[in-house]
């Protein structure tokens, strides 16, 4: 797999983020033909990085913002099912006692080494590797946030509104189209569009009707016929249960 970096820095600091941006540069460059080049977006706000489009493999943080400190922008990201791993880089807030420990977190001291960055980089590559989880970005009116294939149910709306329900119950809401996500989609096998509201994921599929599909949390849904035939195979491929039960549902 491609091993090339995303990289979003935060610093409130401009002498710190030029001199981070110079050593992350100087990094990839070192890299370029083994691990592959690194591309850095550089925040100076904390809206900015929080609101970001991008997906970013690793987030290197050192906000002062008496506001949202790095912590803060941590547990945003975290908020919004962001996965990857978060660095502190620690000058005048110690990270390591701010609040409670924060999932696949690191910390690195100011001023930053080029051998514990060098380190640091190592790391991060070697967990993309080894942990990679492809998600999924959805927005709505008020922000951007990342599933993964198993967070979620199915997906239902008309126009540009579509509910997100997930496997744990909670309905969240998305502004996009139903056939263009279905589009989006298309590197994820268990999803399956079955009519012209509906996209569920197979993997959770308790049964097949004659037109329809029931789903684990009970929720029946209509499937178009010329979907059927591939319901049917995606049922027996992806289910939990890995037996299709023909049920008039």
């Amino acid at each position: 797999m491609n091993t090339s970096l995303r990289i979003a820095l935060c610093d409130s600091d401009p002498g710190d983020r030029k001199q981070m941006e110079r050593l992350l540069e100087r990094e990839s460059d070192r890299r370029v033909n083994t691990t592959g080049v690194f591309y850095v977006d550089t925040f100076g706000g904390v809206e900015a990085i929080v609101n970001a489009a991008m997906l970013y493999d690793v987030y290197f943080l050192d906000s002062t913002d008496p506001i949202c400190d790095s912590y803060g922008i941590a547990e945003a990201i975290r908020n919004k099912g962001i996965l990857s791993p978060i660095v502190f880089c620690i000058s005048t807030i110690d990270y390591r006692k701010s609040g409670k420990p924060l999932p696949n977190t690191y910390f690195m001291d100011k001023p930053i080494k080029v051998t514990e960055l060098t380190e640091m980089i190592d790391t991060i590559i070697e967990e993309k590797r080894n942990n990679y989880i492809p998600t999924i970005e959805l927005r709505n009116n008020y922000e951007a946030f990342y599933v993964t294939e198993k967070d979620i149910l199915y997906f239902e709306g008309s126009g540009y509104n579509v509910n997100v329900h997930y496997v744990g119950g909670n309905i969240k809401p998305a502004t996009c189209m139903i056939d263009q996500l279905w589009r989006d989609l298309y590197a994820f096998p268990t999803f399956q569009l079955i009519n012209d509201t509906t996209i569920v994921n197979m993997r959770y599929a308790a049964s097949t009707g004659l037109m329809s599909v029931l789903m684990r949390d009970s929720s029946k849904h209509t499937v178009n016929l010329n979907t059927m035939k591939k319901v049917k195979d995606k049922y027996k491929k992806y289910s939990e249960s890995g037996n299709i039960s023909e049920m008039h549902i």
